[in-house]
């Protein structure tokens, strides 16, 4: 997995805020060990020492795994399976062959991966932005460099290239449409249709 920029989101403001709980949050379970042992006299809980840095770690720990996928913070989750209806196309803009494939995404907080493969090769993301489109139905554009090679029945044919790929998801986060364009290695590019695996 790779980092990614989420336009419109400050990922250091959330930062700061995590750091504020955990303050509050380290004050509180001090004052509740002490409390206990004051209570029950209890020696064991004195020896815990809970530092700021502990519960800051396990608070962003559990928001880059979990909490970021609240709607609140508006940052769509894209983790899973999406079936691909591709079409390569010519230069005149016609249809010059059609493949399928899948893509896989894996998405935390603060990374992501999106792997595309089809019969004969496969892709990996190495870049990434998410981006809100406009309008009142709009989805969201998650722009991606990616690295393919071959599968290794199929390398004396083709070859190991690089390439970008954008895509345009609905505000259901279910079904998307993409442009591709592949650089040295294999000149081609096409369009995709997309429609999310039901998990």
């Amino acid at each position: 997995m790779h980092d990614y920029a989420v336009f419109g989101h400050n990922r250091a403001t959330i930062g700061r805020w995590l750091g504020v709980i955990s303050v509050i949050l380290t004050g509180a379970i001090s004052s509740l060990i002490t409390w206990v042992n004051d209570l029950t006299g209890f020696q064991a809980v004195t020896g815990v020492a809970i530092t700021t840095g502990i519960v800051y770690f396990a608070l962003h720990l559990f928001f880059n795994l979990y909490a970021w996928k609240i709607p609140f913070f508006k940052i769509p989750n894209l983790n899973g399976v999406w079936i691909v209806e591709g079409t390569t196309l010519t230069e005149d803009g016609e249809a010059k062959y059609q493949w399928t494939a899948e893509i896989d995404i894996e998405q935390t907080w603060e990374k992501i991966v999106i792997c595309l493969k089809t019969k004969n090769s496969c892709s990996e993301s190495y870049t990434a932005t998410l981006a809100k489109t406009n309008g009142s139905q709009a989805g969201w554009r998650l722009s991606y460099s990616y690295s393919n090679n071959p599968n290794i029945e199929q390398s004396h044919e083709l070859y190991s290239h690089k390439g970008y790929c954008e895509l345009h998801l609905d505000k259901s986060l279910s079904s998307g449409t993409a442009a591709y364009f592949n650089s040295n290695g294999r000149r081609t590019f096409g369009k995709m249709e997309l429609i999310r695996k039901a998990q």
